[in-house]
């Protein structure tokens, strides 16, 4: 079954008692994703037992189906036994005609020439005998032919109604399961809304918490020069090497951490005051002032060397917490660097 991840009231309730202090925070409430939520779990189970009723409805056609075929096929055995019992039938009946026709026409004096051609009373008895044997031979067999042929002609009767009882069944189900997949179809196209709300409201939500925490820390550590910040202005997220740079074709590749947190406030390498949410970058060799435009799996950001770092081996450079989270790097990243001048 379908389930979405849930978030606990205390975290939304801090989430947005965050995002409600900033101002122009956008419309996203606590509310809103609950409602939401509920709806979309509410979707997903229909969704659930739409398909769980779709594949149902699918097994049951394509089981009627088989049993069309197999009747179909005993339909065909039946017809071919009717044919046999009309033919065999018909032939009887004319051996039947014809035998009566001749008993009609035949000449009185028979049953005479009969006793004459007889040696003695018991050979008579038995040519008459013989004679009227035949005769209800030929009925008896008349008329189990007929009932044969009557029996014949219900079993493929039989057959034909259930054929056509399944064939009915099979379009009912076919039918219903058109009728079940168009309703899956929109509760999916529900669902897929539902989900891209969810994600609109969350991310608008995270952005106002980060906000408001960086502009807390802001407020609890010195402030960052105005000169300082003209200086970066140029840095940040990137597709490629932005306007205003150059490549100097020197590139590395490697491991990047990131750091932030117990950091804030304190003056780098180059003497500027830290700050997490500025796109800066620490280096043990490259010279400070140095701009780098920083890849990790397909997404940039440029950034200044400002500050030495990291002392841990194996690790090329140090991001700020914000110029790492932009390339989405959490922890380590094996990233590309590329070295920059300003035109």
């Amino acid at each position: 079954m379908n389930r979405f991840p849930r978030v606990s009231a205390a975290a939304l309730g801090a989430i947005f008692a965050a995002s409600a202090s900033l101002p122009g925070a956008g419309p996203a409430v606590a509310a809103d994703l609950e409602t939401l939520r509920a709806e979309a779990q509410a979707v997903a189970d229909e969704v659930t037992a739409l398909e769980y009723r779709l594949k149902g409805l699918r097994n049951r056609a394509a089981q009627l189906e088989r049993r069309i075929e197999e009747t179909t096929e005993q339909l065909g055995v039946a017809e071919l036994k009717v044919d046999d019992a009309n033919a065999a039938l018909a032939g009887a009946e004319d051996v039947y005609v014809t035998r009566a026709i001749a008993a009609y026409k035949r000449d009185p004096s028979f049953e005479l020439d009969l006793m004459l051609s007889s040696h003695n009373l018991a050979d008579l008895y038995a040519a008459v005998q013989a004679a009227g044997e035949i005769a209800k031979d030929d009925s008896d067999a008349l008329e189990a032919l007929v009932a044969a042929k009557a029996e014949a002609d219900g079993s493929e009767q039989t057959l034909a109604d259930r054929r056509q009882l399944l064939v009915a069944a099979r379009s009912e189900a076919d039918e219903v399961a058109q009728d079940t997949a168009s309703a899956l179809s929109s509760r999916r196209r529900r669902l897929s809304a539902l989900t891209a709300d969810i994600t609109r409201l969350e991310e608008q939500a995270r952005r106002a918490a980060k906000q408001a925490e960086q502009a807390a820390r802001r407020a609890s550590t010195p402030e960052v020069p105005d000169s300082f910040l003209e200086l970066l202005s140029p840095s940040g997220p990137s597709d490629g090497i932005p306007k205003g740079f150059a490549s100097t074709g020197v590139s590395f590749e490697g491991i990047a951490s990131w750091y932030g947190p117990g950091f804030e406030g304190n003056l780098t390498a180059s003497g500027d005051v830290f700050d997490s949410s500025l796109f800066t970058a620490a280096s043990l060799e490259l010279p400070l002032g140095t701009w780098l435009y920083v890849e990790h799996q397909r997404r940039g950001v440029v950034v200044l060397v400002n500050d030495r770092g990291p002392y841990i081996d194996g690790r090329i450079l140090d991001l700020s917490q914000g110029a790492a989270e932009e390339i989405g790097i959490t922890g380590l990243g094996w990233i590309r660097a590329e070295i920059l001048i300003k035109d």
